[in-house]
């Protein structure tokens, strides 16, 4: 006999295509004797609903599954709080002490960048662009200067050495 019909129900079950009534074609095809043996793997799965609607709970149930509960709680204490927490918080302190060593490690750079500035800073020449052509190349070690006023200067030392060199 040919199971096509059953086979691409069965497809469809597993896709979760099927309806309720592709459903109970499937599960009353399993309930069958004799299903057919490449087949025979599904008809537990079919068959379970039958078999599961048929136990029933007892009455005191419930006063038992509390009673196990009750019995099995753990008595929680401080200290198992305490361990807990460290526990649970371990990951956070490992990326506290992280970000902490990034920031220091930032900050120790962002010094020492700032000193060796201050070095080359205290080592900068500028020459004042009011002094006379003839003397442009005498120069006045300055200590505090920014970046902009040597650049500025800078600037007008060039323009007056160009003026020079085209006089």
């Amino acid at each position: 006999m040919d199971y096509k019909y059953i086979e691409q129900l069965l497809e469809s079950y597993f896709a979760c295509t099927t309806t309720l009534q592709e459903e109970q074609i499937l599960r009353s095809f399993f309930s069958q004797e004799d299903v057919p043996g490449h087949l025979a793997q599904y008809a537990d799965l079919f068959n379970y609903e039958t078999g599961a609607q048929a136990e029933k709970l007892s009455e005191d149930f419930d006063e038992r599954m509390m009673a196990r509960i009750e019995a099995t709680k753990p008595s929680v204490t401080k200290a198992h709080i305490v361990k807990l927490t460290t526990h649970h918080m371990a990951p956070f302190f490992k990326a506290a002490a992280v970000v902490a060593m990034a920031l220091t490690i930032g900050r120790a750079a962002e010094h020492a960048i700032g000193e060796q500035e201050a070095e080359e800073n205290s080592n900068v020449v500028a020459v004042d662009p009011y002094i006379k052509s003839s003397d442009v190349r005498q120069t006045i070690r300055v200590k505090d200067v920014s970046q902009a006023e040597t650049k500025a200067t800078n600037d007008s030392i060039i323009s007056i050495a160009t003026k020079n060199e085209i006089q």
